[in-house]
């Protein structure tokens, strides 16, 4: 059974429109026109982790950088099939190219420390926060020497009524 394509046209405006901008009758063949791959931000308390998927890739097509603060990853996807392969392609809705995709970071994070992994076609890059973009706790103290509090009360004490 063969797979119909989703667009047949004998027009020949179509065909040098296809041909402009990579496309075939079947559908798109991608050429440059990669799609920037989705991805999750999740801020914890220690960490901003970035998961990214990127199936058919290989870590060594993918590249992570950090600079003034901004996260990017480029990537390139390749084309698998080869022009004297025998066969009719009769639909290539696969995409093909280079990518990038940049975020700004939103707090101070320690770049040093930043660690991507690449498993089941998601990249992973755990960007640890800077020590002073960390959250923390402040004790409260109360007021030492201060034995007087409002209209001549003394603290802790309670107003008697006569």
């Amino acid at each position: 059974m063969a797979i119909s394509p989703y667009r047949t046209s004998n027009d020949p405006f179509d065909r040098i429109f296809d041909s402009l901008l990579g496309t075939t009758a079947g559908g798109s063949r991608g050429g440059s026109l990669m799609r920037a791959p989705e991805t999750d931000v999740v801020e914890t308390e220690k960490e901003i982790r970035v998961s990214t998927e990127m199936p058919g890739l290989r870590p060594e097509d993918i590249e992570v950088d950090v600079e003034n603060n901004v996260l990017t990853l480029r990537g390139e996807k390749r084309e698998e099939r080869k022009e004297d392969e025998p066969g009719k392609y009769h639909l290539s809705e696969r995409r093909y190219g280079v990518f990038t995709r940049s975020f700004v970071l939103p707090r101070d994070v320690d770049s040093e420390q930043i660690q991507a992994s690449f498993e089941h076609g998601v990249l992973t890059v755990r960007i640890p926060k800077s020590e002073k973009a960390q959250r923390r706790r402040i004790q409260v103290g109360g007021m030492q020497g201060a034995s007087q509090v409002g209209g001549g009360q003394t603290e802790g004490s309670e107003s008697q009524a006569a």
